[in-house]
């Protein structure tokens, strides 16, 4: 099942006009009204193709089925990890949680997102590229860490 979570956020990322133009669609046709984001919501697994093609707002087509958001969104030009979720039923260190969570893939520690690899290796798990390039982005990350007697700066420096 796919997270509803990943509805909001690709309303809020997604560049209309690039999409409207990828699928040759009118770009002055209002998409996110709330009879068709309803439609949405109550039908969460869905992909935005699949909804747009039921709702009879843009014609059949193989591709615009089964595209997911994050890959629209990638192609776009946002990084995976701020696009793609991830449920977890362990906490990071391994413990069973009493109901799944689905976060961004941007939220999860290093140390999770090495034991989700490192299971996933040793239960011969299979991720999407784009996955594989979130959770290096993750790893890749610098982290900053202040003690109780370290100065804040008044601003922290934005991830290139």
């Amino acid at each position: 099942m796919r997270p509803i979570e990943r509805i909001d956020n690709f309303i809020r990322k997604v560049d209309w006009e690039k999409l409207c133009e990828k699928w040759d669609i009118d770009p002055k046709r209002n998409f996110l009204n709330k009879k068709y984001l309803s439609y949405w919501k109550s039908h969460p697994d869905q992909r935005i193709g699949q909804v747009l093609i039921n709702l009879g707002l843009i014609d059949d087509s193989m591709e615009r089925w089964c595209i997911e958001e994050h890959d629209l969104l990638i192609e776009q030009g946002i990084q995976p990890e701020d696009c793609i979720y991830w449920t977890s039923i362990y906490d990071k260190d391994g413990n069973v949680l009493d109901e799944p969570s689905t976060r961004l893939i941007n939220t999860l520690s290093k140390d999770h997102v090495k034991n989700i690899l490192d299971f996933m290796e040793k239960h011969n798990g299979r991720i999407s590229a784009n996955t594989a390039l979130a959770f290096q982005n993750v790893l890749n990350k610098e982290e900053i860490t202040f003690d109780e007697n370290s100065e804040v700066p008044e601003y922290l420096p934005m991830a290139a």
